[in-house]
């Protein structure tokens, strides 16, 4: 084979393995929904079940970093609950992404690497670690590292049934004692 031959395979064979991951030949369509596949709005289980409620603030050192962070979740629906004991916490920056725990007894000042339940308000009954109608709660989180001036961070709040609540924020351009993340 001449060189100009190669050259033609050789092309052919960069656009062959750079078209692969653009080229689909599946012709799978997916299902038609049924009944028993629609979506219902009180048993659907991908629905929103928390929401942030008000800001989200974050404890730290002056012209330093931010050690913790605290938000508030509430409800969407009236008719449903939350335990909080099952959450799914996931805490993510630039650089890292980490599971956060629940501290002993899910209340309590949480070391790095966990989570709390900082406090209730408008608590409904008695004491427990389940959200209910017209409850907040406000939850502490502790990432392993430190927040520094400007970083964006996500934090992905998974209750066991239902569609995960995801709080995007950076941090202010200078740190106080007490701040005000402002969200994305």
């Amino acid at each position: 084979m001449t060189l100009r031959n190669y050259m033609y395979l050789t092309i052919g064979l960069i656009l062959l393995i750079f078209s692969t991951g653009c080229i689909d030949s599946s012709s799978d369509s997916p299902p038609l929904q049924t009944m028993s596949t629609l979506s219902v709005p009180w048993s659907d289980l991908n629905a929103p079940l928390l929401q942030s409620i008000g800001d989200v603030t974050g404890q730290g050192i002056p012209g330093g970093t931010i050690d913790t962070i605290s938000f508030t979740v509430g409800l969407t629906d009236i008719h449903t609950s939350v335990d909080m004991e099952r959450l799914l916490i996931v805490y993510a920056d630039a650089i890292r992404t980490e599971t956060l725990y629940p501290v002993e007894g899910f209340h309590g000042d949480p070391p790095k690497g966990y989570w709390s339940i900082e406090r209730v308000e408008k608590e409904v009954g008695g004491p427990n670690n389940r959200l209910d109608n017209e409850e907040w709660f406000i939850i502490k989180v502790n990432p392993k590292a430190p927040l520094v001036p400007g970083q964006v961070i996500t934090i992905d709040i998974k209750p066991l049934n239902g569609r995960s609540l995801t709080i995007r924020a950076v941090a202010p351009q200078t740190i106080q004692a007490d701040n005000l993340l402002v969200p994305l």
